[in-house]
C-alpha cells in the first residue's frame, strides 16, 4: 500500500520504518535537513528488542505536485501543524484517509477544516526519541497504533485500510469508538503532563511526597470532569485503569511534554494544557491545579525562550 507519514521523528520515523519493513510502499514527507540526513545515514531504530536500518524514500513539500497516498499518516507536533496544513493539500486526493497521531484533540478540528472527511481519528502509544544523531530510541517495547472512523461514512474506508496493514510489526487496532480512546489518552497525557511540570518531578517522587497521591487524584479529576463537560463519554473502566496506572508508587512516569519543557525545548503545552484550560473556561469550571500547571508552562516557555 502507498502510504505518506508526514515527519520522521520519533513517532512517524517509527511506524513508517515497521511499515516498510512490512512491504508497504513508504514515503516521508520531511524538510530538506531531515531528508539529507536521512538520506545519508538511512532511517535507524534502535529498541530494547530489536536494531535496523531502513533506506527511506523522501519528498520535502516542494516535491509533492502530481503524487497522491491513499494513506497519509500525520505524526509532528503540534507547532509543526499550521504548516503540515499548508503544504499537503497536493498529496490528497478524493480517497485519501488521514490518520494524525497528535497530542490532544484540537488538531482535529484544525484537519477538518482543511480535508473534510478525509480525516479520521488516530493515536499511538510509543515511548521513543530522537538522538542527537537523528536515530531513533525505542525506550520500551511499547508500540501501539490505532485509528477508527470519526463518522459513519467514514467506517467502509476505515475497514479496507485496516484489512491491507496486516502483520506490520507493531500493535495495530481498528477502533469501533476512536473518539473515547484518543479522550481517554487525553486524559492520561493532561494529567501526566500536570502534575509532572507543575511538581518538577516524576509521577514516583510526587506519590512518594506527603499528599502527593492526592495531588496526581485531584488534577485527574479535574481533568475528567473538563473532558466530560467538553463531550466525552465516561468508561468507567477504563478511567479507573488510567488512573491506578498514573498513581501506581513503583512506576515513575513521565510525558514528553515535561522532557520538553525541562529540556528547554519547544513543547505541546497549550494544545494539551492550554486547550483544557480553553474547555474549563467555555464550561465554567475551577479546576485550581489546572489552571496552576498552566500558569507554570507559560512562564516556563517564555523564560526558555520559545513562547
Amino acid at each position: 500500500m502507498k502510504i505518506l507519514v508526514v515527519g520522521a521523528g520519533a513517532t512517524g520515523g517509527y511506524f513508517g520504518s515497521r511499515l516498510q519493513q512490512a512491504g508497504h510502499e513508504v514515503t516521508f514527507l520531511v524538510r530538506a535537513a531531515r531528508a539529507e540526513q536521512l538520506t545519508e545515514h538511512g532511517l535507524v531504530i534502535n529498541g530494547p528488542q530489536e536494531q535496523f536500518t531502513v533506506t527511506p524514500r523522501c519528498l520535502t513539500a516542494e516535491q509533492l505536485e502530481g503524487e497522491t497516498w491513499p494513506l497519509i499518516i500525520v505524526a509532528v507536533k503540534h507547532q509543526h501543524l499550521a504548516e503540515v496544513i499548508r503544504t499537503l493539500p497536493p498529496a490528497v486526493g478524493a480517497s485519501s484517509l488521514i490518520v494524525p497521531l497528535l497530542n490532544g484533540m484540537q488538531h482535529i478540528a484544525l484537519l477538518q477544516q482543511a480535508f473534510g472527511q478525509s480525516v479520521v481519528g488516530g493515536l499511538c502509544q510509543i515511548y521513543a526519541r530522537l538522538s542527537q544523531y537523528g536515530e531513533i530510541e525505542q525506550l520500551s517495547p511499547l508500540h501501539r497504533l490505532s485509528f477508527g472512523a470519526l463518522h459513519p461514512s467514514q467506517c467502509a474506508t476505515v475497514k479496507e485500510v485496516g484489512m491491507r496493514l496486516q502483520n506490520v510489526g507493531f500493535s495495530l487496532t481498528i477502533s469501533a469508538d476512536i473518539t473515547s480512546e484518543m479522550w481517554e489518552k487525553y486524559l492520561f497525557l493532561g494529567t501526566l503532563g500536570a502534575s509532572t511540570c507543575l511538581a518538577g518531578a516524576d509521577t514516583r517522587a510526587i506519590i512518594a511526597s506527603q499528599g502527593g497521591a492526592a495531588y496526581i487524584d485531584c488534577l485527574f479529576t479535574e481533568i475528567l470532569a473538563v473532558i466530560t463537560a467538553a463531550g466525552y463519554q465516561p468508561r468507567s473502566a477504563v478511567v479507573s485503569q488510567l488512573r491506578s496506572t498514573l498513581l501506581n508508587p513503583n512506576t515513575p512516569l513521565v510525558s514528553s511534554l515535561y522532557r520538553d519543557v525541562t529540556a528547554g525545548k519547544p513543547s505541546e503545552s497549550q494544545p494539551i494544557i492550554g486547550d483544557l484550560v480553553r474547555h474549563a473556561d467555555t464550561h465554567h469550571l475551577p479546576a485550581s491545579l489546572l489552571r496552576a500547571s498552566w500558569v507554570r508552562l507559560q512562564l516556563a516557555t517564555d523564560y526558555s525562550g520559545n513562547g
